[in-house]
């Protein structure tokens, strides 16, 4: 949904403004959220209280990965015009992917009440008002870096062992690439079922981040090492949505596989008999099929492509990281460091053969 509303501000944008806003709609309609966002900024130099102004720089801080502006430039806007539905319906997302779940619901109230016809936000309100009624029954337990949320004394021990895991990977990978969250993380502990249902996650998945931490918990003592490598994994998905957000899907799977603790032979020794790869240009389509195979082996990809990457970088691997999670293409910040690609993905084709 966020995605159509993105190209339904690009749409309408340019047909009810001109100069700066004009521009600003129309770079976000090529994909230039940098151009859109200064374009967006003369704008609002010119009226600050201009929702439409407001709103274009939204999504482009929306776009450039600055969701907390991004809910900045949205609420202005819908305090400037009330009646905004499209502000609201673009805010209501943003803000649930920041755990904001009572603004996510209040502009989704907003929604209904003005179109009440709509039936996909009247249906994704009332799952996040399920949501929030689950979250009040649960235990929060805040911190600084971290604030865990779980359903009581029954999971008091797995709370813990969580806990722990999350402040050995925050150590552990903030020394290899050199970045560290700037706000608190949120992780909720949930039964199968409740993950389930709030998640919409496929029948393969042991873990998710979508703004938060959510990880299913059953039995999860029975093999506390593949709890740490899940909190782990999760982890690494919420740092680079914090400082590089603009990563492409294979290399944020791949990092946050590459950088759990144990061995990966597990998941890597079934490649030698693979009958057809992924092709690298398709493996981000890979992660969200619902076939368990089919995902295995993109993350399987993923994983030795990272390596391949990842060892051919070296020291060099933070700064490669920023260039890329700052929009820099694939291929263009592998030529900053002296690294072909055709080389790059030929050596991950060998290796993934075990040659």
């Amino acid at each position: 949904m966020l995605a159509h509303l993105l190209l339904l501000f690009a749409l309408i944008g340019p047909l009810q403004n001109t100069d700066p806003m004009r521009a600003g709609w129309e770079a976000i309609q090529k994909g230039d959220a940098e151009k859109a966002a200064a374009s967006f900024r003369a704008a609002l130099a010119a009226q600050p209280r201009d929702a439409e102004a407001l709103a274009g720089a939204g999504v482009a801080a929306h776009l450039l990965g600055q969701d907390d502006e991004a809910i900045s430039y949205l609420k202005r806007a819908l305090e400037v015009r009330p009646d905004y539905v499209d502000a609201a319906l673009l805010l209501g997302p943003i803000a649930y992917s920041r755990g904001d779940l009572d603004l996510a619901i209040d502009s989704y109230q907003r929604v209904v009440r003005i179109t009440p016809s709509n039936l996909r936000v009247a249906g994704r309100l009332k799952e996040w008002k399920k949501e929030a009624e689950l979250h009040d029954r649960f235990v929060s337990r805040p911190g600084s870096r971290f604030n865990l949320m779980f359903e009581g004394p029954a999971q008091q021990a797995i709370a813990d062992r969580v806990s722990s895991g999350l402040e050995a990977a925050y150590m552990r990978v903030g020394a290899i690439i050199r970045q560290y969250p700037p706000e608190t993380i949120t992780a909720i502990l949930y039964t199968q079922q409740q993950f389930r249902d709030i998640t919409k996650s496929p029948p393969w998945a042991v873990g998710a981040y979508d703004g938060q931490i959510r990880i299913p918990v059953l039995g999860a003592l029975n093999s506390p090492g593949e709890l740490d490598r899940i909190v782990t994994h999760e982890y690494v998905h919420a740092l680079i949505h914090a400082t590089t957000p603009l990563m492409p899907r294979w290399l944020n799977e791949g990092l946050a596989t590459y950088l759990e603790p144990g061995s990966h032979a597990w998941l890597t020794t079934p490649l030698r008999t693979v009958p057809a790869f992924i092709p690298l240009a398709s493996l981000d389509e890979g992660f969200a099929s619902a076939d368990g195979s089919t995902a295995g082996l993109a993350y399987a990809e993923s994983f030795v492509a990272t390596r391949v990457l990842v060892r051919r970088l070296g020291p060099n691997l933070p700064v490669f990281l920023q260039y890329v999670g700052n929009g820099t293409s694939l291929d263009q910040a592998l030529l900053l460091f002296d690294i072909n690609p055709a080389d790059l993905e030929r050596d991950w084709e060998q290796q993934m053969r075990g040659r």
